[in-house]
């Protein structure tokens, strides 16, 4: 079986927006459109999984912001636990002062 980009390579690396979207479409039908995405996730060109540049930036982000916000909820969850700044930022791997810093933003946010 032949994966869609095999057919007509050039059109993932195009700057057409005709070509860009054939090529996001072609990627919908694509087995291996999770393992193309995961290899894509750092090129600065072409289409990856169905991902322009532009998209695999913002999921980034979205990961990041997900990833910030789980850290962020386990801090007030340990903190209202009453453990220490010592003991969290043990459990969390993160140095101590990095922890202090994040602790004094959320306290700002949350003022």
């Amino acid at each position: 079986m032949r994966i869609p980009c095999e057919v007509n390579p050039e059109i993932w690396f195009s700057e057409s927006a005709v070509d860009v979207q054939r090529a996001k479409e072609a990627c919908g039908f694509c087995p291996v459109r999770v393992e193309c995405a995961e290899l894509g996730e750092n090129e600065e060109f072409g289409i990856w999984g169905g991902q322009t540049p532009e998209d695999r930036i913002a999921a980034k982000r979205l990961r990041l912001i997900i990833l910030e916000e789980a850290i962020n909820s386990r801090i007030r969850i340990m903190q209202a636990g009453g453990e220490s700044i010592s003991a969290m930022a043990r459990e969390l791997g993160i140095p101590r002062k990095t922890l202090a810093d994040r602790l004094r933003r959320l306290a700002r946010l949350a003022a």
